[in-house]
């Protein structure tokens, strides 16, 4: 797992859970579970409440991914944009991705471009050909 340099702008308790969580949620992957169970997740949700941007991205992708409802879903999709207004760059290439297909979100091609590009700035080494993609889309 990359250190995230944003992620130090937050407190000792908040890194200290992110790291806790992530043990927590790679024991439950050797045992067979796909989906995090509840104390990971709340510990994920305690360290991106408190600022850790690498938590937000977490966990916003696990809520958009395998959220039980609409509000999960809903959630998940506020806290990855919150980390990507924050400038993670995993989380501007997931709201470029959302914005281009249209998935949780109405499909907004400029507003995919715009995260994409910002995710492509930060190096993120998926977000280029799908910027490419999403500029042909809006034919520039």
């Amino acid at each position: 797992m990359a250190v995230n340099k944003l992620d130090n702008q937050c407190g000792f308790f908040a890194r200290f859970s992110f790291r806790a969580a992530n043990k927590l949620i790679d024991m439950q992957a050797q045992g067979g579970k796909t989906y995090p169970t509840k104390m990971p997740l709340k510990m994920l949700q305690y360290s991106a409440d408190n600022g850790h941007v690498s938590a937000m991205t977490q966990l916003g992708n696990l809520l958009c991914d395998c959220g039980v409802g609409q509000v999960d879903k809903r959630s998940g999709l506020e806290y990855v944009r919150n980390a990507a207004k924050e400038g993670d760059a995993e989380a501007q290439f997931r709201l470029g991705e959302l914005y281009l297909t249209g998935n949780l979100v109405q499909q907004d091609l400029q507003r995919a471009c715009h995260w994409l590009a910002q995710a492509a700035d930060r190096g993120h080494a998926d977000a280029t050909p799908m910027l490419n993609q999403c500029r042909q889309q809006l034919g520039l």
